[in-house]
């Protein structure tokens, strides 16, 4: 039940949000010939990091959930919330030839599922870049809170690979192993000390995978997506790593590492 437990976890720790581990050398290195250029000299860069460290199976803690995300941080009513799940279901179509307007696809093999990423998980942003005129916001020293909540298309519900078509996987289709998973989702960065709904300091960027997350149940990926404003337009990338690392104390606690570099404007590979 604990192994069950611990894999359903890393379903749901590995596939949130666009999360960077690398310097723009290493970014380069990942992204060689001309656009490496691009990616070596952007105008604007982003920083977000979590460290956190607890315990996935307290039973006495229950997370926020995605709903929780949609309603109690966007402000969102049941009409906002369709046609923000109608966008993913849009994207994963366009992108990857996938229908998942009644939630399966594949015969059940790919499902949409709704995640948050856990508050534990102690996300922050620590440079956020200039808006308009005003300069780059002045981040305190402890960082401002990160909300992450996204819409994932798992492939591998039933165990076995599925074949993706779309602008990604083209006419004849690319197959793509179990375990896999892409994603759509929202980032709401709290610009202030205690939070408010719609607080103009907020800062809200929707994210999107550019490919699929290979092996996401693993623990640690890696992975890129392109950042959009509010009217869908690409507008930045991120391309990244996060690790779920089990800590071998006897304390039986968790910790997730994640470093997350935005970057502004999108490089070549990430434009439509």
């Amino acid at each position: 039940m604990r192994r069950t437990k611990t894999r359903d976890l890393l379903v749901r720790l590995s596939v949130l949000a666009c999360f960077i581990g690398f310097a723009s050398s290493a970014i380069a290195q990942t992204f060689p010939g001309k656009n490496s250029q691009n990616l070596n000299r952007p105008k604007a860069t982003g920083m977000l990091m979590a460290n956190g460290i607890y315990d996935p199976f307290d039973p006495s803690y229950t997370p926020p959930t995605a709903d929780d995300f949609d309603t109690l941080i966007m402000g969102r009513d049941e009409l906002q919330k369709q046609a923000r799940r109608q966008l993913a279901i849009d994207y994963f179509y366009e992108r990857y030839g996938i229908d998942l307007s009644s939630g399966t696809a594949d015969d059940g093999n790919i499902v949409l599922l709704d995640s948050f990423f856990d508050p534990r998980n102690n996300y922050r942003a620590y440079k956020l870049p200039a808006k308009g005129r005003r300069g780059s916001p002045r981040v305190s020293k402890k960082g401002w809170i990160v909300y992450d909540r996204q819409y994932v298309m798992f492939i591998g519900n039933l165990g076995r690979e599925s074949t993706l078509t779309g602008t990604w996987g083209g006419e004849s289709g690319t197959v793509v192993p179990p375990g896999s998973v892409a994603v759509d989702g929202d980032y709401l960065i709290q610009g202030t000390e205690h939070f408010q709904i719609g607080h103009p300091r907020n800062l809200y960027i929707r994210f999107q995978s550019v490919d699929p997350i290979i092996n996401a149940v693993s623990g640690d990926i890696k992975f890129n997506c392109v950042l959009l404003d509010r009217h869908g337009e690409v507008i930045g990338a991120a391309i990244g790593r996060q690790e779920l690392v089990f800590l071998n104390d006897g304390t039986g606690l968790f910790q997730m590492a994640v470093q997350n570099v935005w970057q502004f404007p999108a490089p070549q590979w990430a434009l439509p």
